[in-house]
């Protein structure tokens, strides 16, 4: 953090007195936290001397995740004719989006490509990505705007390029004709903004700071890195998002999953924050590490969204509407065949969704230990 930190945010850094342990030890953690590549591009920027065998693992890292992201253009570049053909309006937003904000190319991990779509334009989409080879790889349910649906196409050497269809994500929805996003009772113009030669409409700074903070807790997997994200929107869109997402997460509820995602990310990378901004917890004084889940020796729990959810939002109606949302959420077909055992198909979703209430406990390895070995 102390090195990501400097390089992003000119935060100062301890690192130059490390020992090899403690440098084996930062890089499996930022392994294991998906900042492997954004490490290993500050290392390099910052000139910062490390052992042979870290610096090989991260540049490991940051090559497998520039090849990754290859891919995902690749589809967007073969997708984007094919809606424009069709009129279909789309917003691409999180991975490749926020990569804009981020100080070099190739260091935000990415492990899909994410588009928000309007509800109307929804089986339009669809065809057009079975046009080009994907099939539904899981999705839907009742009612199907509240659940991304998810594509995947083999790209060779048993490699997949999976693509989520949000027709809803978070509050967020487009509106008229998709030139606008709906966010809780505002709504806010997208920009156009060219990716490798093709214009593609991406949500403001401002919608991508509130988007980020209910990332940060309902994503399934909470790494580290959507904290980067977090604390790198905080600089690029200005104190007055912040503001703007403050409004939106009073409406919504999610005051709480706004102040504790942005606390954490402006502790762990020494940002300025205004009182008013603060989570109890870091008003009282809890560390940041416990704050995100960290039990010390190599490990972090994190709590199942579910949980976080049902404790952080704001509503009891909004609680068990979530709740209802995540029980019923249609898993993959081989899953759900696995769970029916001859049950009707809702009660079956519903018993599967349990498994959302159990939580991550994330493992830090030293590089030479069994799980990093090649």
């Amino acid at each position: 953090m102390d090195v990501v930190g400097g390089r992003y945010f000119q935060a100062g850094n301890s690192s130059q007195n490390w020992s090899a342990r403690d440098w084996a030890r930062a890089v499996g953690g930022a392994l294991a936290e998906r900042l492997g590549p954004a490490l290993s591009e500050a290392v390099a920027a910052c000139s910062v001397e490390l052992p042979k065998s870290c610096w090989a693992l991260l540049v490991a890292a940051r090559l497998e995740n520039e090849r990754r992201l290859a891919v995902h253009r690749r589809a967007l570049g073969e997708l984007a004719p094919v809606l424009e053909a069709r009129g279909i309006a789309t917003v691409l937003f999180k991975g490749l989006a926020l990569e804009r904000h981020y100080p070099a190319a190739g260091v935000r991990e990415a492990d899909d490509v994410d588009l928000l779509v309007t509800q109307e334009d929804l089986a339009a989409v669809e065809a057009s990505l079975r046009e080009l080879g994907y099939r539904r790889w899981a999705g839907g349910g009742r009612p199907s705007s509240g659940y991304a649906l998810v594509y995947a196409r083999e790209v060779g050497n048993a490699e997949e390029v999976q693509l989520d269809l949000h027709p809803s994500w978070h509050e967020l929805s487009l509106t008229d004709g998709g030139e606008r996003v709906r966010v809780g009772d505002t709504c806010e113009r997208v920009l156009r903004i060219e990716l490798d030669g093709i214009k593609w409409s991406m949500l403001p700074p401002s919608v991508e700071l509130y988007l980020a903070a209910a990332h940060a807790v309902l994503h399934s997997l909470r790494t580290l890195s959507v904290y980067l994200d977090l604390a790198v929107l905080l600089c690029a869109a200005g104190p007055d998002a912040l503001d703007y997402s403050h409004t939106v997460a009073r409406v919504t509820g999610r005051q709480r999953h706004l102040r504790h995602a942005v606390s954490a990310a402006a502790e762990l990378f020494r940002l300025p924050l205004d009182r008013r901004h603060m989570s109890l917890p870091r008003r009282l004084g809890v560390p940041v590490a416990v704050r995100v889940g960290y039990l010390g020796f190599g490990r972090r729990f994190l709590p199942s969204s579910l949980v976080m959810e049902l404790l952080l939002r704001r509503g009891l109606r909004r609680k068990l509407t979530f709740a209802r949302w995540v029980l019923g959420h249609k898993p993959r077909q081989a899953e759900l065949a696995h769970v029916t055992g001859g049950r009707p198909k809702r009660v079956a979703r519903m018993l599967h969704g349990l498994r959302w209430l159990k939580g991550t406990l994330l493992r830090y390895q030293v590089p030479g230990s069994l799980l990093l070995r090649p």
